[in-house]
């Protein structure tokens, strides 16, 4: 009974006192004051949880948060507030003498990066030389990439951020811009711009970020309350990681003075969160090596050239003493009643005692007998275990929950260099690269306090230390048993240095190809627009010189006309074949295969061929009397005849020949067309290139033009048709292609049946407007275009129609001030024009109600698809040059 009195009095006492001690610290708060080195937003976002959740409180704090828009160094220093957040140049403050000294880190990583776009060519820190970027002081471990890489940095244009430098990046004024991870990659993600991060921990470089701080003074002045809000604020960052949506919307409701949206400060909280490392690292750590590496960085950077021992700078929890004391007078003053409490139960727990060392001793009695037997079977297990991880092939180390190594096999003395006997009883770290220890010490510290971790039992990839002091990459996957309640970790480790080589050789080759494949795709869109826009005039005039009745073109000169327009669509139909190319090289041709006369060919080529040999001086000789017939598609056909005979005249000497033989091949049913010139032939060390793409063999010769392309094109074009080609050639000599194409069954078929004349498949041709009959009433036609000739081409088109008056404008915006005064019926609109485009343009007349009923009609030299693609929807109808008079006749019936 006694005993139960006194227990009661016990807690009685120390509940009493405890309650006093919090009731005193409520109602005597201490008013201190923080400033922020920027604006609110989740940056800050632990201070907030700390106010708002009452942590500060609970220290006895009445905390008032400052912002700002520069590191508050002044105002910390000459005491108008208690604390301040800033960045690592805190450490170059205190070199300098200042009386700083760094509380904590609430980021361990610098949340600094650069920013590009993700088609600059830019993919490391050498890619800035000969760029623009612009530059903050505050990223000065940006700037250590430089130093790290060997950049000579003044080859690089850098300037001053200006107050839209996004949009300068978007546009390309400049190249790159230093940025903070949760802030300007959510814009360019708003706003559709694919864009690239580089960081500085691609390269090794980890400078801490957001650091509290105050003054040694204040410390020592105010020890307990600088230790209170210390651990209040982190307090309000752990919270705020572990309940990150609450404190979201707790930055919407009452710190959003930037007026972000909730998408903007989600994206915040995810990226700053990451550069936390939290629970991996606990929130306000700090370590001595870091900042000396800082430091260095700085000195190296040519930012100071002062030295000062880092040792005052870090914070250092106050002196315990004074608290020691306070709890020990309690705690004596709780000891004698203590005292009294057990000397009353001794007695009762000594008869308990002896009855429990009797039933012990009995127990221990029958371990001992079966002691030896254990140990014997033990010992047998541990060597087949030891056996078992030796003959494995990956290495398998086992430590404690100190770090220490307690086994070690022969896969990890081959990984790592030691032997067994050098390592086993050593600490884990001995394998570690320095920048890993502190991360590993933190994570076991956590790991034993929690069993929490996000690594044990998943393959992660990291570098390992061999004992040559050499780094090499490893996959490891770590694994956690207890025995004999103890905590022991195995690690099971292989080395990745072939996969990675090969992985990185993969890339770069990616890399290379895609560069590659843009030029190409570069290349062939200026070729189609550069050679479609002359086309076009030759085209254009061509048939309306046919078409002319007044006065009409003779017989003669309609033929020749006819031969200028047939030789116009045959380089129109090339270019075609040059924009496919990477179809062609897909197998992706379209073919329409037919029975053909190898002498419909020579009637339809020869022509324009004789013409251009005349200019070379080159005589061509084909058989008189060929009237074979094969399987294959008509123009492609008369595209390689082309190819091949032209290549023939041109690569020839003056005074030469091109001989065009056939021969049948009965055993492979085929016929064989040989091409001989007697020209300059081909160096033997070039012969392995004759049928690759863009391969000029020529430039040595002058005033010999071409893409490059045709012999590849012919081959692929033989190839689809199931066809050979192949060529011989000596240098001085002369070269001879041939083809071989299979034979048609419909020999005889074909010389009874007649191919309908070349006058019958003419396309239709526009009549003068004058010789219709039909009256209609006036219409006015705009043409928006900046090249003259297609200009003329237009105007000369439409001044046969006499109801029509023809207007044209040089640019966009000529055009559309046009609009807003005339109202035309009609507009024809090129799409590349110098200033606004013809695309924006268009929008910008349907976005008008006044002007979005009238018909815009696209006239343009950009044919690829990527170029339609893009003017879907926008266009009444998309027209590409050259253009066909007969069917934009028919197009402009409606119109007109």
């Amino acid at each position: 009974m006694n005993v139960k009195w006194f227990f009661i009095f016990f807690v009685f006492f120390f509940s009493s006192t405890a309650h006093a001690e919090e009731n005193s610290k409520n109602t005597d708060l201490k008013h201190v004051t923080i400033k922020l080195h920027w604006q609110h937003q989740f940056q800050f976002a632990g201070i907030y949880a700390a106010k708002e959740k009452g942590f500060y409180r609970q220290a006895g704090l009445d905390v008032e948060i400052l912002t700002g828009f520069n590191h508050p160094y002044d105002e910390v220093e000459n005491g108008n507030v208690d604390f301040g957040i800033s960045g690592t140049g805190i450490v170059m403050e205190y070199m300098k003498g200042r009386p700083f000294v760094a509380l904590g880190a609430t980021f361990q990583s610098s949340p600094y990066v650069w920013l590009v776009k993700a088609d600059s060519g830019i993919y490391s820190a050498a890619d800035f030389v000969g760029r623009t970027i612009n530059r903050q002081s505050e990223a000065d471990d940006l700037t250590a990439i430089f130093l790290q890489q060997h950049v000579d940095t003044s080859k690089i244009n850098f300037v001053p951020p200006s107050k839209n430098y996004l949009n300068d990046l978007i546009s390309g004024r400049i190249d790159g811009v230093t940025a903070y991870i949760s802030n300007e990659p959510f814009y360019m993600q708003e706003q559709n711009e694919p864009y690239r991060v580089i960081s500085p921990r691609d390269y090794g470089i980890n400078f801490y970020s957001d650091i509290l701080f105050t003054t040694q003074s204040y410390i020592q002045n105010n020890p307990e309350l600088v230790d209170a809000f210390r651990k209040a604020t982190y307090q309000g960052w752990t919270y705020t990681a572990e309940h990150t949506d609450e404190i979201i919307d707790l930055v919407l409701e009452k710190y959003n003075t930037q007026r972000k949206t909730p998408a903007h400060v989600n994206y915040e909280a995810e990226q700053l969160l990451k550069l936390s490392l939290y629970p991996t690292v606990e929130f306000g750590h700090v370590t001595l090596s870091r900042w000396k590496q800082i430091a260095e960085t700085y000195n190296k950077l040519g930012i100071n050239d002062q030295s000062r021992d880092l040792d005052e700078f870090i914070y250092t929890a106050p002196d315990s003493e004074i608290v020691l004391f306070k709890w020990l007078v309690l705690i004596l003053s709780g000891l004698s009643l203590t005292i009294i409490f057990f000397y009353l139960v001794k007695r009762h727990h000594n008869r308990i005692l002896t009855k429990e060392i009797q039933e012990k001793t009995e127990s221990i009695k029958k371990e001992l007998a079966n002691r030896s037997a254990l140990e014997a079977q033990a010992k047998q297990e541990s060597l087949r275990l030891k056996t078992l991880l030796d003959t494995t092939i990956d290495s398998v180390i086992t430590i404690d929950a100190y770090g220490v190594i307690v086994s070690f096999n022969k896969a990890s003395a081959q990984l790592y260099g030691y032997t067994p006997e050098e390592i086993i009883g050593k600490n884990i770290t001995e394998l570690m690269p320095a920048s890993y220890r502190d991360m590993h010490k933190l994570g076991m510290a956590r790991f034993l306090s929690t069993e929490d971790s996000h690594i044990i039992g998943k393959p992660v990839q990291l570098e390992a230390l061999h004992k040559s002091g050499n780094l090499f990459p490893i996959e490891l996957t770590i694994s956690h048993f207890k025995w004999d309640e103890k905590h022991f970790f195995t690690g099971i480790a292989r080395d990745i240095s072939k996969q990675k080589a090969e992985q990185k050789a993969l890339i770069q080759a990616k890399l290379e190809a895609e560069r590659a494949n843009k030029a190409k795709s570069e290349f062939l869109s200026a070729m189609s627009h550069e050679l479609r826009t002359p086309l076009n005039g030759i085209l254009g005039f061509s048939q309306l010189l046919l078409s002319d009745n007044d006065p009409s073109p003779s017989e003669q000169q309609r033929h020749q006309i006819k031969q200028i327009i047939e030789s116009g669509e045959h380089l129109l139909n090339l270019i075609n074949d040059v924009l496919e190319l990477s179809k062609i090289e897909s197998g992706n041709i379209q073919l329409s295969t037919e029975h053909i006369s190898i002498k419909s060919i020579f009637d339809a080529c020869l022509p324009m061929l004789e013409t251009m040999a005349k200019k070379y001086d080159v005589k061509i000789t084909v058989p008189e009397q060929n009237d074979t017939v094969v399987i294959a598609d008509l123009t492609k056909l008369k595209q390689v005849f082309i190819n091949l005979v032209s290549n023939a005249i041109k690569y020839n000497k003056a005074g030469g020949q091109v001989i065009v033989t056939t021969r049948l091949l009965p055993q492979s049913g085929c016929l064989k067309m040989t091409i001989t010139d007697t020209g300059h032939g081909i160096s033997a060390d070039k012969q392995a290139h004759v049928f690759t793409a863009f391969e000029r063999l020529g430039q040595e010769y002058a005033n010999i033009e071409g893409s490059g392309v045709g012999l590849s094109i012919s081959k692929r074009l033989i190839e689809a048709m199931g066809g050979k080609i192949d060529f011989a050639s000596t240098e001085g000599q002369g070269s001879s292609f041939w083809i071989e194409l299979p034979l048609s069954t419909q020999q005889t078929a074909w010389h009874s049946a007649q191919r309908p004349s070349s006058e019958m498949n003419e396309k239709p041709t526009p009549t003068r407007r004058t010789d219709m009959q039909i009256e209609t009433s006036s219409r006015h036609v705009l043409y928006i275009e900046d090249n003259p000739a297609n200009i003329r081409l237009i105007e000369v088109f439409f001044s046969r129609y006499s109801n029509v008056s023809f207007h044209s404008c040089a640019t966009a915006e000529e055009g559309l001030a046009f609009i807003e005064e005339r109202r035309p019926d009609l507009i024809l609109m090129d799409i590349n024009l110098p200033g606004m485009s013809g695309i924006e343009a268009t929008k910008t007349i349907k976005a008008s109600d006044e002007m979005k009923t009238i018909p815009v009609i696209a006239l343009t030299a950009a044919a690829m698809q990527e170029n339609k693609d893009a003017a879907a929807g926008i266009f009444t109808a998309y027209v590409t040059k050259p253009i066909d008079f007969g069917q934009l006749t028919q197009l402009l019936k409606p119109y007109l």
